[in-house]
């Protein structure tokens, strides 16, 4: 089990500790009682997706020693234990077990992996009680009717689909088609960026899927290319995702196109060649969502300047920081806890992190989860996004000048 304890600082607690005074049922500030415990499960010996891994344990890393600075939880430390789980569903209920059988039980579940991983673990959250942050979210992980103490931060199908129109409906498009992997979030994106858009008078003239293994979808494109839409959206990851911008280019098709945050974020898109497409005529019409946090400004906000300081410290940024939702997760955790005033019991901190009001703790990827009795998902608005041509990747952000 490899664990990291950063150790509690003396320097004034955050507000959010600060709030919460020695009534606490664990004791007061500096009473000795129990950390703040946290399991932090990511697929680190999986090859395709270790830099991601490590982009989330050091966001992880980051938060818990902004945290511990100013601190802790209740004037405890926040523990941070960190279990690969080799994008195995198995691996990952093994070791989620053992750790709640362990006498140094979290509290507080964060796990950065896909959908599958997120569908096998929330029986046993939601069985012992463990609040539990997801990065890909299930159909049922953000509804508190059916996963009480499950909290998405990934942006929802929903608010991906609305910012997807949001773009289309500023830029006066009144026609699109859709391209995606055939995989439960692209097919959900498609579903609601098609909804949405329908409610705006924008019209999806068709549709085309192909399989993650799929290596030439050039027949799917060139029957969306039959239908003429005014705008190409598509939905891949990594390998995917170029494959998509090839049979664009073998066809000759000079479509606007309109990626999501999946296809920013892969290493073929952001790359130059050799390894990647950056700067040829391939991605000449591409444009693709990022988070605002993801996106360069001189004048960013401090929770995103704290984020990839604390980052550096922790062992450097790997990859975009599209995939550092683990620094929320532990901002979101600690004030919760605070505001619970309990370190240990997780269904009260579930029910305080529904409580957060949005925009209060500090987080940095989004600067406010909506979390509601009604909701579980991330719920961010459109402002929370925008759309931008594809560059290099200089400390976890998109359009760094230092990049060129």
């Amino acid at each position: 089990m490899r664990r990291v304890v950063i150790a509690l600082a003396t320097a004034t607690a955050l507000a959010v500790t600060a709030a919460c005074g020695s009534s606490s049922g664990d004791g007061g500030p500096g009473s000795g009682g129990d950390p703040l415990r946290l399991l932090l499960l990511a697929p680190t010996s999986a090859p395709a997706l270790a830099n991601n891994a490590t982009n989330e344990i050091n966001a992880a890393k980051a938060a818990v020693a902004t945290v511990n600075r100013n601190g802790g939880v209740l004037g405890r430390p926040i523990e941070l234990d960190v279990q690969d789980e080799a994008n195995s569903a198995t691996t990952a209920v093994t070791k989620l077990n053992a750790a709640l059988t362990s006498t140094s039980k979290p509290a507080v579940l964060i796990q950065a992996d896909s959908s599958p991983i997120t569908s096998a673990v929330l029986p046993l959250t939601k069985q012992k009680k463990v609040t539990t942050f997801n990065f890909a979210q299930t159909a049922d992980s953000g509804d508190p009717s059916k996963n009480p103490y499950s909290f998405d931060l990934a942006a929802s199908t929903s608010s991906i689909g609305s910012a997807f129109c949001a773009e289309m409906k500023a830029k006066n498009i009144k026609t699109f088609a859709i391209i995606r992997n055939d995989t439960p979030f692209a097919n959900g994106e498609t579903d609601e960026v098609t909804k949405h858009c329908q409610a705006e008078g924008i019209t999806s003239v068709g549709a085309e899927k192909f399989a993650v293994s799929s290596l030439d979808v050039t027949p799917q494109l060139s029957s969306l290319q039959a239908k003429n839409p005014e705008v190409l959206v598509f939905f891949a990851y990594g390998a995917p995702a170029g494959y998509v911008l090839q049979g664009v280019n073998r066809l000759a098709w000079n479509v606007p196109l309109l990626g999501d945050g999946a296809v920013i974020a892969s290493p073929v898109v952001t790359t130059p060649p050799p390894t990647g497409m950056l700067g040829t005529p391939m991605e000449t019409n591409l444009r693709a969502m990022a988070y605002a946090s993801t996106a360069y400004s001189p004048g960013q906000p401090q929770p995103v300047s704290d984020l990839i300081a604390g980052m550096k410290a922790a062992g450097g940024i790997p990859a975009p920081l599209t995939v550092a939702y683990a620094y929320d997760a532990v901002i979101l955790a600690a004030a919760a806890a605070a505001a619970a005033g309990t370190t240990t019991d997780g269904a009260k901190i579930a029910a305080a992190v529904e409580k957060l009001p949005p925009g209060g703790p500090k987080t940095a990827i989004f600067s406010s989860y909506r979390f509601s009795s009604a909701s579980h998902a991330a719920n961010p608005d459109p402002s929370q996004f925008t759309f931008i041509k594809p560059t290099a990747v200089v400390d976890g952000q998109f359009g760094n000048p230092a990049a060129s």
